[in-house]
């Protein structure tokens, strides 16, 4: 055999192995061009969250993805988690027990990251020593925890919709109650106690594992990030908030980045 039939039968089959390993071998699977953005929150600070991301991304004129949002009056609710699951939402903004509840019965989601820390405070008149118990919205089970742990003279807590928490709080049903931090800025004049002295996360980014492979999601995340970048700033959140700076200044909320690609 010659030189020349060597080389031709070595090329051929180079090429012939070539073309099985790109059959056979798996592919990364092409991203959703037409994925669309259908984020949820509740009626809360990640509700607060939700729409500066929404606002950002429509007025985006490089941001070709299409955005809708659905609020719910509570994350703790059944159409918060019914909405996930049915995706009617890809991205949901859900408290600690609500996140882990819904990520073990649902195996097409997953926790992606922290978003909000520090987001409640504890809402209150009169005297602090007197303040024994303490009205909580329904379903919230990490700030009792959080609550009862850093300060021993709660007694007990009552659990109370959205809805009732501040009537049952005027009414003296409650002795406080803890509140998230756009309800308290409805009631500046109410003194406040920061729900713990330490750090811990108040709410969480809950998205469908598909739709994380998905361009729509990496321009979400971006934009995410810069919405955070501006609620960060005291100034911003109070005007959003409508106070005033200086009720900002004892309270120590704060915006969490994602993590880049």
């Amino acid at each position: 055999m010659n030189i020349n039939k060597t080389i031709i039968i070595a090329m051929t089959g180079f090429l012939t192995l070539g073309l099985g390993c790109a059959f056979i071998l798996p592919k990364e699977a092409p991203k959703n061009e037409k994925a669309v953005v259908k984020m949820g929150a509740g009626d809360d600070i990640s509700g607060l969250l939700m729409k500066e991301i929404k606002t950002r991304m429509q007025g985006n004129n490089k941001c070709a993805t299409t955005v809708e949002e659905s609020s719910f009056m509570d994350c703790c609710s059944n159409s918060a988690q019914w909405a996930l699951n049915a995706k009617e939402i890809n991205v949901g903004f859900y408290c600690n027990h609500i996140a882990k509840h819904t990520v073990e019965h649902n195996k097409n989601v997953m926790i992606y990251a922290p978003a909000v820390m520090n987001a409640e405070v504890i809402g209150y008149q009169g005297d602090w020593s007197q303040v024994k118990k303490l009205g909580m919205t329904q379903g919230r089970k990490q700030s009792k925890i959080i609550a009862k742990k850093q300060y021993p003279q709660i007694m007990s807590f009552e659990e109370i919709t959205q809805k009732g928490i501040m009537y049952c709080m005027e009414d003296g049903q409650v002795d406080g109650a803890i509140l998230d931090i756009t309800k308290a800025a409805g009631v500046p004049m109410y003194s406040y106690q920061p729900l713990s002295q330490n750090d811990y996360i108040s709410y969480v980014l809950v998205v469908d594992k598909q739709f994380v492979q998905t361009k729509a999601f990496s321009e979400f995340r971006k934009t995410y990030n810069e919405a955070v970048k501006v609620l960060n700033q005291k100034d911003y959140l109070a005007e959003q908030l409508e106070v005033e700076p200086s009720w900002l200044e004892q309270k120590k909320i704060k915006f969490l980045t994602l993590p880049e690609e």
